[in-house]
């Protein structure tokens, strides 16, 4: 995943989520008191939020899966002469030891992994970076968002420019909770266009499995939230969720 779609992903919208959340996280650092220096992207993707804190004064390092879009992300940071170490490396596997003030995981990228025991894994390996006291912040997808808002047209054109061309068409799966996003684009190469297709899978968790995934490695609940800037309490129609944690301070 995210090879040839990277190219799509960095020239669709799909950033400006990225963008959004680099608006709002001044905001959020305020409400709970935050001043971190060092900040660890994971699933950093094409770099845009890693940017955005690097530009701000942060320390960043951005750890992602796909060496396309790490590509993407280097060649951004290096056109702005930014400092960012951008690391390829998979979220359920990487290992820090205590050197971040806070976390970051965006756009669903949790909902990529599709075990319960992973996750957990997850959260531990985000655990054991931070600092005592450090924070982590992140989105999933709701199974509501996936089961019922993403399956609303059975295809739908998501890019259509003079250069690329993108259809997804997405099915669910109510046993496992797992849904199928079957991307077909078309790049422009001259006078041809080349087609490209990938498959992407997420899973929906609901709120009881995120909670005991992330209090299993260590964490605490300290905000659940439907919109990051409303700090809104989730209902049964939010379709995303953010949440705050934080690693316990050593008594």
């Amino acid at each position: 995943m995210y090879k040839e779609f990277a190219r799509f992903y960095e020239k669709g919208f799909w950033p400006d989520y990225s963008r959004r959340m680099a608006g709002v996280f001044p905001a959020v650092l305020k409400r709970y008191g935050l001043h971190p220096e060092r900040i660890l992207d994971v699933a950093c993707g094409e770099g845009t939020f890693a940017l955005a804190m690097a530009r701000s004064g942060l320390k960043v390092t951005g750890l992602d899966l796909s060496p396309d879009m790490l590509a993407l992300a280097r060649q951004k940071a290096s056109d702005e002469n930014l400092s960012i170490d951008f690391l390829n490396q998979d979220m359920r596997l990487f290992s820090f030891n205590s050197d971040f003030d806070i976390a970051t995981c965006w756009y669903d990228s949790l909902n990529y992994i599709l075990k319960i025991d992973e996750l957990i894994k997850t959260f531990a390996n985000i655990y054991q970076a931070l600092v005592p006291g450090g924070h982590f912040i992140f989105d999933v997808n709701t199974i509501y968002g996936l089961a019922v808002d993403w399956q609303r047209y059975p295809w739908y054109v998501e890019m259509d420019t003079g250069e690329m061309f993108q259809l997804i068409s997405p099915s669910y799966d109510f046993e496992r909770n797992i849904v199928k996003l079957k991307i077909t684009g078309f790049l422009r190469e001259g006078s041809l266009w080349r087609r490209v297709d990938e498959e992407h899978l997420e899973r929906g968790y609901t709120l009881a499995e995120i909670r005991r995934s992330f209090k299993k490695a260590g964490f605490e609940e300290i905000g659940c939230t439907d919109d990051l800037a409303q700090m809104s309490p989730p209902n049964q129609w939010s379709d995303r969720v953010w949440f705050v944690l934080q690693k316990p301070v050593l008594k």
